[in-house]
């Protein structure tokens, strides 16, 4: 199931992880960038959307205002997902 709430926990879960490696948790709405995100992140967490959510997102179509809370890139990435189906 790909719905919204899912696609944020999955998104924070992995940029907590993964990118970030913090232990302290990150709240939805707090900045990526301001918390250590860079382009090579992004980079790393659209494969990420890739392979869990099976849609490919062009590094063009994305605009940092769009992805720059986990809150905001789980609607981004929600709506490609929903996108792709028709």
């Amino acid at each position: 199931m790909n719905d919204l709430a899912t696609i944020q926990k999955a998104l924070g879960d992995h940029i907590m992880a993964e990118i970030l490696l913090r232990k302290t948790p990150l709240g939805d709405d707090e900045d990526l960038f301001a918390a250590g995100f860079d382009s090579l992140s992004l980079s790393r967490v659209l494969v990420f959307v890739e392979e869990r959510f099976g849609v490919v997102i062009p590094d063009q179509d994305v605009v940092l205002d769009e992805v720059s809370t986990v809150s905001k890139m789980a609607r981004f990435v929600e709506e490609r997902v929903r996108s792709a189906k028709g």
